[in-house]
């Protein structure tokens, strides 16, 4: 959420659900509890993870603006300070 505050109207924040250990009620249970400030889709096939090479939940990713992936990591306590900086400056 801070991450989003700080840089929400300069790049586009996307939380994407897979099937692992989730189903589309728990999904929406969860939306509907933590109120999340950005888009969240469901990812039923799996798509993400085999595109982005994704070893666990609770993954993030960030794409420049051309499509590269320019970070990676795991888990909910990452300082993405740089890299949005990085990729608001381009």
């Amino acid at each position: 959420k801070a991450a989003h505050a700080a840089y929400g109207d300069k790049v586009a924040f996307l939380g994407i659900n897979v099937t692992v250990n989730q189903t589309p009620q728990r999904v929406r249970k969860y939306l509907a509890e933590h109120k999340p400030p950005f888009r969240t889709l469901y990812d039923d096939r799996g798509t993400s993870i085999r595109a982005y090479g994704v070893p666990s939940t609770s993954f993030i990713a960030v794409v420049s603006k051309e499509g590269k992936v320019i970070y990676t990591g795991l888990g909910s306590d990452q300082n993405l300070d740089p890299v949005l900086r990085q990729v608001t400056a381009q």
